[in-house]
């Protein structure tokens, strides 16, 4: 993104935080056919973050985005809040990594993130339940992490596309 003064890029990272707590809220309410799969939709905004600015944005964004909306919830440092917070770094993390790369598209990163975030959650189940046994709900989540992550990659693309047009 070209360079705009400080004040206009805290706006629109402001914007963007707003716009996947909005998605981190109202996504719990889509009809997924199965238990535990979300679509992912604020990762879209996290990635437009980082494409468009730089690490240390998106990582803000997606932390400050688990936070507030635990916060407006209710369920902060519940098993939710702390499920998305897993999810959150593990995908945050990968994500990081597989960008310095240079290899890979929006698309492939999406997919990437989702599956370490469902391995994230499946790390924090482990460590509250405090049993292995919930390593069981992992193939269900990264074979389901193609197909989102495709979707919001995809999404992520197709906004990307239009914001440097």
């Amino acid at each position: 993104m070209r360079k705009h003064s400080p004040t206009r890029r805290l706006t629109l990272i402001t914007m963007l935080l707003a716009m996947s707590i909005l998605m981190h809220m109202l996504e719990p309410s889509l009809p997924i056919p199965v238990p535990g799969v979300k679509l992912g939709l604020a990762n879209i905004l996290g990635l437009i973050t980082l494409i468009l600015f730089d690490v240390k944005s998106m990582v803000l964004l997606n932390l400050m985005r688990v936070v507030i909306a635990s916060l407006l919830r209710g369920i902060i440092f519940g098993t939710g809040f702390w499920l998305s917070m897993g999810g959150v770094v593990f995908s945050t993390i990968i994500t990081l990594i597989l960008y310095k790369t240079n290899k890979f598209t929006p698309i492939g990163l999406s997919v990437a993130s989702s599956a370490f975030h469902g391995l994230g959650q499946i790390v924090v189940l482990i460590l509250i339940n405090q049993t292995a046994m919930m390593i069981y709900w992992l193939p269900l989540l990264w074979f389901s992490s193609v197909p989102t992550g495709w979707i919001t990659g995809n999404i992520s693309t197709q906004v990307l596309k239009r914001l440097k047009a």
